[in-house]
């Protein structure tokens, strides 16, 4: 039984990385799409839309789940919206 216990563990200690790899993807493909869609919306206003390019460059070239974080605090939502203004 300890043997069985100690087998699980090990493969979900190993596994974990993949696991965190897709959420890293999943998590990047969605902030794509959100500002392609906001990209959409605002194509006749170049100042959002150099805005929004430069947060997608972000977002494309992040590697981990801290490097989104880091793009959205860099480029947040409120700062869109105050550029129109």
């Amino acid at each position: 039984m300890k043997k069985v216990i100690f087998a699980v563990l090990v493969c979900a200690f190993i596994a974990s990385p993949v696991f965190a790899a897709g959420d890293f993807k999943m998590e990047q493909t969605m902030l794509i799409n959100k500002i392609t869609m906001t990209m959409d919306e605002f194509q006749n206003d170049a100042v959002k839309m150099d805005f929004l390019t430069q947060k997608k460059d972000c977002v494309e070239k992040a590697g981990s789940i801290g490097d989104l974080k880091e793009c959205v605090a860099k480029y947040p939502a409120e700062q869109l919206k105050a550029l129109g203004k």
